[in-house]
């Protein structure tokens, strides 16, 4: 897909499939082997997001991408929910 592809899929609501294979790109995944959906599962109770969350709003998807980018460059769930909460304590 090329930029102006993409901006105009993440204006709107973004389905699950399709939040799948945008952060399986990202990650440089042959679209035959798309990043798990139970690892976006985890990722979005990690995140609070609604269990069987069906499609994500643009804020939703950013924060998995944050977290898929985390990821790739090896970081570890510790570190993840450690920066998570400093967020969370930095928005009360």
């Amino acid at each position: 897909m090329n930029d102006s592809t993409n901006q105009a899929q993440l204006t709107d609501d973004i389905c699950r499939r399709t939040a799948v294979l945008l952060l399986s790109a990202e990650r440089g995944r042959d679209p035959g082997y798309p990043l798990d959906s139970s690892l976006i599962s985890k990722w979005c109770a990690e995140l609070g997001f609604p269990q069987r969350i069906r499609s994500f709003t643009r804020e939703q998807f950013d924060q998995l991408r944050l977290v898929n980018l985390h990821y790739a460059r090896g970081g570890t769930r510790h570190e993840l929910i450690k920066k998570l909460r400093e967020i969370k304590n930095d928005r009360n």
